[in-house]
């Protein structure tokens, strides 16, 4: 009876729908009840403490492996029902029932109570999530890392009685970056009967992508949280979540060339500013350009050619090649190396430059941010790392000279460049430094994963631009 009454509690005070219960019953009724997930992380042993010989953590990891260890894979699908609580249950009811046969009348007792349970647990549940209907939306339809966006949830109770232990899971975390089996994003107290509620809660995604991120759904455990059903959530809007970027001040002037920090040359023939020169009329161009003394003078129509702004193109490349980032996580190379990227599209995009966004390292661009800016960061919102072969044809020489060319890659990548006879004139380098491992002779700007990379970047930039103009 003692280790019956363990198991039930246990399984009580790990059910969100629980928590949302006893808060509904504290009349907090109109209010969503918040769940958080707490993410555990190894913390490092002081010096003073001895650390465990190396053997006897192995016969751990052995043991603990053996543990773990699936011998028999083929009878996973008939005995998996046996990992839910209600699996457990159930042995205990079968065992309560041959004790009650065979051994003492008191096992009836105890099998009666545990098949009252289990039906409770079981029907309630399966009756309570057929009669909601759900819809999620979000206040916005775009947002940056770090804001706070406000859901919201409207639940529709067709049942006259009020329902209890709703909670949402699913869409609102990131499989990898989630050490935790739960994803519960929020639970509701209650929900009462021939009523359509609207809760509202906010929202601070942390990392950049579309949310709900996965399927979002309506899950019911009570009220003993030994068996959850579910319900798909419509979804009205999905949100957006770009990048975080670092403002930056100016553009640093490239040397060698006649273009400014605004990103415009001046020597360019065309249709406007001052008069370059003269021609004869060809086929095509307009006769408010016709210069008509010089027409009268050679008895054939002469045109005037004048000064003209040509923009300057800057193409943004994103190493997303995942055999040069260490890891995938929030704060991890990868992510880093697209938020520098996007501050960099931002910033040139500001500065009146023609940027030209590339996702695909073999050459292909994604989008033009100087005429869609706001397609860019969708882009680099949704980016995915992949495995990119032949990026060596990145570094090929481009016939288009008037293009700035800057590679956001790590310091994994620039063993590759030692290989190569020479590179582009215009091509740039920023390289988040990983591990030991350093960026070499060709970087541009160096940045430290494991440090503040937001002021990392501003003190390199405002360095750089000063550096520049001051050699200029």
């Amino acid at each position: 009876m003692f280790d019956y009454t363990i198991v039930f509690v246990r399984l009580e005070l790990n059910c969100p729908s629980t928590f949302a219960f006893f808060g509904g019953l504290s009349g907090r009724a109109s209010y969503p009840v918040a769940t958080h997930l707490y993410h555990t992380r190894r913390m490092s042993s002081p010096n003073n403490q001895q650390r465990p010989d190396p053997s006897i953590r192995r016969t751990a990891q052995w043991i603990s492996n053996f543990a773990n260890r699936d011998f028999c894979p083929w009878a996973n699908r008939y005995v998996y029902w046996l990992k839910q609580p209600v699996g457990w249950l159930l042995v205990a009811a079968a065992a309560s029932l041959l004790i009650g046969l065979f051994v003492a009348p008191q096992g009836w007792v105890m099998f009666t109570a545990l098949l009252a349970v289990i039906l409770l647990g079981v029907v309630w549940p399966w009756i309570a999530i057929r009669g909601v209907s759900c819809s999620l939306c979000f206040n916005r339809r775009r947002a940056t890392e770090g804001d706070d966006v406000q859901v919201t949830l409207s639940v529709k109770n067709s049942f006259p009685w009020p329902i209890w232990g709703l909670a949402v899971e699913g869409g609102f975390f990131l499989e990898d970056i989630s050490n935790s089996n739960d994803s519960t994003a929020v639970a509701l107290a209650r929900v009462p009967g021939w009523t359509k509620s609207d809760f509202k809660w906010e929202f601070e995604p942390h990392r950049r992508g579309l949310y709900p991120s996965g399927v979002c759904q309506i899950t019911n455990a009570f009220p003993f949280g030994i068996w959850k059903t579910r319900k798909i959530i419509q979804i009205t809007s999905e949100l957006i979540v770009w990048p975080l970027t670092v403002k930056l001040k100016s553009i640093p002037p490239v040397k060698g060339s006649d273009f400014t920090a605004t990103g415009i040359l001046m020597n360019q023939a065309g249709m406007e500013g001052d008069v370059l020169a003269v021609r004869p009329y060809r086929r095509g161009d307009t006769l408010k350009h016709v210069h008509w003394a010089q027409t009268a003078r050679h008895s054939r129509l002469i045109v005037c050619e004048r000064q003209t702004a040509a923009q300057r193109k800057v193409e943004i490349v994103i190493d997303t090649d995942l055999r040069v980032h260490q890891t995938l996580r929030d704060h991890g190379s990868l992510e880093w190396a697209i938020r520098v990227g996007a501050s960099l599209v931002r910033e040139f995009h500001e500065h009146g430059w023609s940027v030209i966004h590339s996702t695909d390292l073999n050459g292909g661009y994604s989008s033009q941010g100087a005429f869609c800016i706001q397609s860019a960061f969708d882009r680099l919102a949704m980016l995915q790392p992949e495995t990119v072969e032949g990026f060596k044809d990145l570094y090929s020489e481009d016939s288009r000279p008037n293009k700035m060319k800057i590679v956001v890659t790590t310091s994994d990548r620039m063993d590759e460049l030692k290989q190569l006879e020479s590179l582009e004139s215009n091509l740039r380098f920023v390289v988040l430094q990983t591990g030991e491992r350093h960026a070499g002779e060709n970087a541009w700007l160096t940045i430290d994963c494991t440090h503040d990379v937001p002021s990392q970047l501003q003190t390199q930039w405002e360095r750089l631009c000063h550096e520049s103009w001051s050699a200029a």
